[in-house]
Formats: C-alpha cells, sequence, structure tokens
C-alpha cells in the first residue's frame, strides 16, 4: 500500500515552486526539531534491530517508488535521460543501503583498547551523534538526500530531512514517502526555502550535513558554529585536469567529454571544469575534444537525446553571460537557446589566472583550456594557486610526475589515468577538503560521519 505515484508535467515549466502553503510551517520547526530529541533521548534508534528495519523500510521506499523519483526528477529537470536516473536517483541510493545492512553489525561492534588492560577494560563504543539536520542540493536531490539519511539511520541518529524547495517535486515526493516508510519518531521532513532552513538552523542540532556551494556552506558553518554543533560540509569547486606530453589526446579527451557534459549537463560537482597542459598541445586537444563531443551526442548536440538541459533559466543565464564574456577565446560551441534552457558543449580555450571563468565555478557544458608553457614544471604552481578542489584528474603514465601531483597538492579525491570520481568507487570515502568540503561519507564512512568513537574505560574498585 505504500507505493506512491505523481504526475510528471512535460512541459519546460519544470522549475516548479511549491506553495508557502505547502512549505512547512516556521512555527512548527522547533517542535519538529525537539520531538526528535526527545525520541533520541528515549533510546528509541540505538537498537541493532530498529536501525537495520529502518533501514530495509528506506530501500522499500526507493525500489517500490523507483519510477515516481525517477519522473520527479524529469519534472524538476528538463530532459534529464531516464538511465541517467535509474543510476544515480536509484541505483546509488540502492547500493549504499545494501552495503550498511550488510555490515552494520561490524560496524556497531565496540573497539578493544588493550592499552588500558593495566587500569581496566578500554573500549572506543561506537555512538550516534544524535538529532541530525541534512539538507540537501537541486542537483541530485533524491542521492543526496537518502544515501546521507542512510548512513545517519545507521548510526542511530534521529533526523530533520531538508529537500532543495527548487526541485519542487521531488520535495513534495519526499514529503510524502518518508513519513509513509520510516518511523515518524525519528524522521521528519522539513519542507521550504531560505526562511524554513534559517528557522531550522537556529535551532541545536548535533550534526548538519549539506551539499551544496561553497557560498551557502560558509553560511551554514557560520550557523552551526554558534551552536558548536560539527558539519558534513559537501561542496564543490573549480576541478583540475592535468594532461601531459605523452598521453593519448584521443583516450583523454573521450573521458573528459562524458564527465564534463555527459552526466547532469555538467550541473556535478565532480565534473572537470578545466585542463592544464602545455600550450603546443592546446591545438591537438582541442581537436580531440571536438571528436569526442560529435560521437557523444553527433553533428547536433540540441537534438541529442543525451543531453540533458539547465536547471532552470536563472542558470542558462548565467552561463550565457559567462560564453559572453569568454566570446573571443570560445573555440567550439556558444550556443544557447534560454528558451530550451539549452547551453551547447562549448570549450574556451587560452584562459590564464586573470580569465574572469577561472574564478568561480561554471558548473555547466563548458570546459576551459588552462595552457602552461611546460606541464611538467608549471601545473603544480598552477594548482596551488586555487582553492582545494573536490576533484582532480591527472592523465600520465609518468610516475614521478603523478607522485609528485599527489604529494604537493590537495584534493577531496585524485584518479589518474580515469575520469570517474571517487564518489562512484566503494570503499572509497567521499568528501573534499577547505573550499571544497570538510567530513566524508559513503559506505563505512557513512556511519562513521554519523557517529562518533567514544572512549569507555571500566575499572573494578
Amino acid at each position: 500500500e505504500h507505493v506512491i505515484s505523481i504526475q510528471a508535467k512535460s512541459t519546460l515549466d519544470c522549475d516548479i515552486n511549491m506553495t508557502d502553503a505547502e512549505y512547512t510551517s516556521l512555527s512548527l520547526i522547533p517542535n519538529v526539531v525537539e520531538s526528535l530529541r526527545t525520541s533520541f533521548n528515549d533510546g528509541i534508534t540505538l537498537p541493532y534491530s530498529y536501525r537495520i528495519q529502518q533501514l530495509k523500510n528506506l530501500r522499500k521506499l526507493v525500489s517500490e517508488n523507483a519510477d515516481a523519483i525517477i519522473r520527479a526528477e524529469q519534472a524538476d529537470m528538463y530532459k534529464r535521460p531516464r538511465s541517467e536516473l535509474e543510476m544515480t536517483a536509484v541505483g546509488f541510493v540502492l547500493k549504499e543501503i545494501d552495503h550498511l545492512v550488510a555490515n552494520l553489525a561490524e560496524y556497531m561492534k565496540p573497539t578493544a583498547v588493550p592499552e588500558a588492560a593495566n587500569l581496566g577494560k578500554g573500549q572506543l563504543v561506537q555512538t550516534p551523534r544524535g538529532v541530525v539536520l541534512i539538507i540537501g542540493p537541486w542537483n541530485f536531490p533524491t542521492n543526496l538526500v537518502l544515501c546521507p539519511l542512510a548512513g545517519a539511520i545507521a548510526a542511530g541518529c534521529t533526523s530533520v530531512v531538508k529537500p532543495s524547495e527548487v526541485s519542487a517535486n521531488v520535495s513534495a515526493l519526499m514529503q510524502k514517502l518518508i513519513p509513509s516508510y520510516l518511523d515518524r519518531r525519528c524522521v521528519a521532513v522539513v519542507t521550504g526555502a531560505v526562511p524554513q532552513t534559517s528557522a531550522l538552523l537556529s535551532q541545536k542540532f548535533n550534526l548538519v550535513f549539506f551539499t551544496g556551494s561553497p557560498v551557502i556552506g560558509k553560511i551554514i558553518a557560520t550557523a552551526a558554529a554558534k551552536h558548536l554543533t560539527p558539519v558534513v560540509l559537501e561542496l564543490g569547486g573549480k576541478n583540475p585536469v592535468v594532461v601531459d606530453d605523452a598521453i593519448d589526446l584521443d583516450k583523454v579527451a573521450e573521458q573528459i567529454a562524458e564527465a564534463r557534459y555527459g552526466l547532469n549537463c555538467g550541473q556535478v560537482c565532480t565534473a572537470p571544469e578545466y585542463v592544464i597542459l602545455s600550450a603546443h598541445r592546446q591545438q591537438a586537444f582541442v581537436q580531440a575534444m571536438m571528436k569526442a563531443i560529435k560521437r557523444k551526442f553527433g553533428e547536433n548536440e540540441k537534438m541529442s537525446a543525451q543531453l540533458s538541459r539547465l536547471k532552470n533559466r536563472h542558470h542558462a543565464q548565467r552561463l550565457q553571460t559567462v560564453l559572453r564574456e569568454n566570446r573571443e577565446h570560445i573555440v567550439y560551441g556558444g550556443d544557447c537557446d534560454l528558451d530550451e534552457l539549452y547551453v551547447q558543449p562549448s570549450i574556451v580555450a587560452n584562459a590564464d589566472a586573470s580569465t574572469h571563468i577561472m574564478q568561480e565555478e561554471v558548473f555547466g557544458p563548458i570546459l576551459t583550456i588552462f595552457p602552461v608553457q611546460d606541464v611538467y614544471r608549471d601545473a603544480i604552481r598552477v594548482l596551488q594557486s586555487y582553492p582545494k578542489p573536490l576533484q582532480m584528474r591527472v592523465y600520465s603514465d609518468n610516475q614521478r610526475f603523478v607522485q609528485d601531483i599527489v604529494a604537493r597538492t590537495d584534493s577531496g579525491g585524485v584518479s589518474i589515468n580515469s575520469a570517474v570520481s571517487h564518489f562512484r568507487v566503494e570503499g572509497f570515502p567521499f568528501g573534499g577538503s577547505g573550499w571544497s568540503g570538510c567530513g566524508r561519507y559513503h559506505g563505512k564512512y557513512s556511519f562513521e560521519a554519523f557517529s562518533r568513537e567514544k572512549p569507555v574505560l571500566q575499572a573494578k574498585l
């Protein structure tokens, strides 16, 4: 009886805002948080059996409503390919839940501390953080809410889930589904915009988990600091690609075209933003990229079913401005259709540190090329001059060069001769560093994100 369906919209008016009447009343928010705190203090979420059952219920939520979830995401983002959403909105979430169900008993076990033997019995006991706030983004609104929620449930926390109001259909669906499948005493959904988020942040939580931009991340961290509340910030940044002088450019271009343009039209926090290579390789790389784009999307990218659209008119106009500001350096693409929320896969060449496009995250289907005189000598200098990115990619078979980059720079993760981000690798933690975030999750790291090891010493009198 749990299965819920929605009416997906097929028009371009897909960035629909829920009305204020459908948003959570500001006056209810303190009571919501206090009720969750009471449930946590009563120990409802502590037993292994309870956590496992709630994780299984969360899995049912996703599996029984997969089609509704996909259609909600498509209604929120025009022309989002179904195959992409089957992977990101459904498959990844089920994989995360399955991992936690399979390994939760092991994760919950106390760890013996033999060094304490002369004083008594020493253990590190896994303790849930308490009442947590999960604030989701609009680009992957299901995955980046339900995966953290799975970690919170596994760790034994009670949770407030705040979906992005920009993804109105997914937000409304989560508002219906979560109370239908999960224990309402321990998980609550708050919908709304800035007023609701501000009201939530004024409350005392034991952890705030936020996914979004660094700009908003700083606001979240500032609000949390007033309560000395720890945060997990999953942010973004300008993700670099380093291409050396010997690597096969056609193979690199194939991977970068997929990573930059293929998934959600580049509206991905791990997508490559700019390419550092020696200047004498720039033209050859541009040609390789053009061929790779054509292979993926055909002669007319606008007609391709594989190319998503921008989130809304605001973002399409923002990228149109970026292209206009850099029109002298566009070597491929540049076409925009605001009515269709379309921006053509584009390449901007000959960028340097003073170029405006290099000052902030593009977050869309525009790839920038940053040529240097000698990539082996100059790449690290360029990398060190920018805030730490979420994902770095290095294409080189020169182990000394690769090891030098890994040792002398920092980022959330590094992929060598691969465009696959650490987000997709089971066993890797996912998270940023500095400007690109703090904290990490996925798999056992999700359990650890929402819990802490508490030292317990038991002695005899």
